[in-house]
């Protein structure tokens, strides 16, 4: 391993969130606060959701997210969505064209807290809209279970589904569905057991790992420091970082490779 700063691998966050959390004092969760974040752990950019949203409003929070990422290059908009039964936000296609018009890097579902069946025939057409538009989803393993997961990266195989959340008791799990399905990707965020990272990525590719560090819940630090200490070389630790999830950023929406 060769001595690796956070300047050279530009690190892209996905899994970070602006607004105030609603069950941890964790602070006032502005764009500012964020910034100096990202600053202090020597992290370039970051994929943001909103609390509001998470925890209580989609429409609401999306649009404030965007209101308050605006004029901030080095934070992109992560909404959540919901399937359109209440009519809250729109429909499948058109709430991806509205996403992608708006600039949104990410989407994330939801389901228990949002009360939807992420596999159903409801939220169906907007991941399929999402697939075609080379747009991912994350989805937290404390929001949808292993079973609707794997259904729902069968259902839609050209679909680019982030998995976070996921800890080293569930590498079983993780394995058997990074095996079977080459469209799911997992968050770094809380892969914290030894060498989790190198195992992960000998075994199905470095491209297959996005990093995250779940601030302000988590500290940072845990995950810049397993990334940075970790005994990849270089060029996996490049692509972790930031390689694989730029290049979903930077690819023509109908036309996006994960390699």
């Amino acid at each position: 391993m060769t001595e690796r700063t956070t300047a050279e691998l530009r690190l892209l966050d996905i899994a970070a969130s602006l607004g105030r959390h609603p069950a941890h004092d964790v602070g006032d969760g502005t764009p500012a606060a964020m910034l100096a974040e990202l600053d202090r752990y020597g992290i370039a950019e970051a994929v943001v959701t909103h609390s509001l949203a998470t925890h209580h409003d989609p429409a609401a929070g999306n649009a404030r997210l965007l209101a308050e990422v605006a004029g901030q290059p080095r934070l992109h908009a992560c909404w959540t969505v919901l399937p359109p039964t209440c009519g809250e936000l729109p429909a499948g296609a058109a709430l991806v064209a509205q996403a992608h018009a708006s600039g949104v890097a990410l989407l994330t579902a939801r389901p228990t807290s949002h009360g939807f069946d992420l596999t159903g025939p409801d939220l169906a057409p907007l991941l399929e809209a999402a697939a075609g538009h080379g747009l991912p989803v994350l989805v937290e393993t404390s929001e949808a279970g292993w079973r609707e997961v794997e259904l729902v990266a069968a259902a839609h195989p050209d679909l680019r589904l982030i998995l976070s959340d996921v800890g080293y008791r569930e590498l079983r799990r993780l394995c058997g569905l990074l095996e079977r399905r080459p469209g799911v990707l997992v968050c770094t965020a809380n892969l914290s057991g030894h060498l989790t990272l190198e195992f992960l990525a000998e075994r199905f590719g470095a491209h297959r790992l996005v990093f995250g560090t779940g601030q302000p819940v988590r500290d940072p630090a845990e995950a810049v420091a397993r990334l940075l200490w970790s005994e990849l070389d270089d060029a996996a630790v490049r692509e972790i970082g930031g390689g694989t999830m730029r290049r979903l950023l930077a690819g023509p929406r109908s036309t996006v490779e994960v390699r």
